[in-house]
């Protein structure tokens, strides 16, 4: 398990150093998403989950999984009378207590409809992906946005706020500060211009709107060249303050943005609320 914190320092220090060394081994962290399955029982708890590709996770954070999935309570959005089965998306994150030991974490979860079809969603029509900022770049800065949206009946974003910037690179809070806003904003400028597919079938084919996260991956990797496999893999993590979404103050949002997945779009009204710690009951 040590070997992460060499592979992630060597990682944090290889473009220009926003902080001194010492800083950084005090707070470097790593994480890892892991993907998989839930299934709950009517009564709220956990009947089964799997996880996808085990063998690549390593033992340590299965038997974290193991330790605190089963004793996890949900409450449903739609009452159940059968075992509901739906996505999910775990971030796992460690870090460094002494030389000999890491303290690992379930730190966000998130769960999506395993029962709707792909037309019962809202799905990409056009996304442009963002301008590099040349700033980022140049600082060797790279990290993931999370945007909350309002999708209108048009196909078009009506509202759209960065909730949350995850970095790759430490430095002193006021420099980690400015490159999550370099980045927000063109995430920002880039999605204002997205358009999206609509449902077609199902319960919210009639929604006004359609509230939903989308990460967004500036990612310094050479352009031309395939995106690596880090699924079971440990890579930095130096996550951002969760900000408050302007028109969602008085609702109460239950999933956390930074466990999507890559790629993904994941709907703002999940199925499954958890209610209990994600250590476990």
């Amino acid at each position: 398990m040590k070997r992460w914190i060499a592979v992630a320092f060597c990682t944090l220090m290889a473009g220009v150093a926003l902080a001194g060394a010492s800083d950084v081994r005090k707070t470097a962290e790593a994480t890892m998403l892991v993907t998989g399955w839930i299934e709950v029982a009517p009564d709220g708890g956990v009947y089964n989950y799997t996880l996808d590709r085990p063998e690549r996770i390593p033992p340590s954070v299965t038997d974290l999984i193991k330790n605190s999935v089963p004793g996890w309570k949900f409450n449903f959005a739609q009452r159940a009378d059968a075992i509901q089965r739906a996505k999910m998306s775990l971030r796992i994150v460690a870090k460094p207590i002494d030389d000999q030991h890491d303290a690992l974490r379930i730190n966000s979860a998130s769960f999506g409809d395993a029962n709707a079809d792909a037309t019962e969603h809202v799905t990409y029509k056009d996304r442009q992906p963002p301008r590099y900022p040349q700033e980022a770049v140049q600082a060797r800065v790279d990290g993931t946005v999370f945007l909350f949206m309002r999708v209108n009946r048009q196909g078009q974003v009506q509202d759209v706020a960065v909730e949350q910037v995850n970095l790759g690179a430490y430095g002193r809070e006021a420099q980690m500060h400015h490159f999550r806003e370099v980045l927000g904003n063109a995430a920002l400028e880039a999605a204002k211009k997205w358009t999206y597919n609509l449902p077609t079938t199902g319960k919210h084919v009639l929604d006004s709107y359609w509230d939903v996260r989308v990460p967004v991956n500036f990612n310094l990797r050479v352009a031309g060249t395939p995106r690596e496999d880090t699924y079971g893999k440990w890579e930095p993590y130096i996550p951002g303050p969760r900000e408050v979404i302007p028109w969602q103050q008085n609702k109460l949002q239950q999933s956390s943005p930074d466990a999507i997945p890559a790629g993904s779009i994941s709907s703002a009204d999940q199925p499954l609320q958890l209610m209990t710690a994600l250590g476990g009951a």
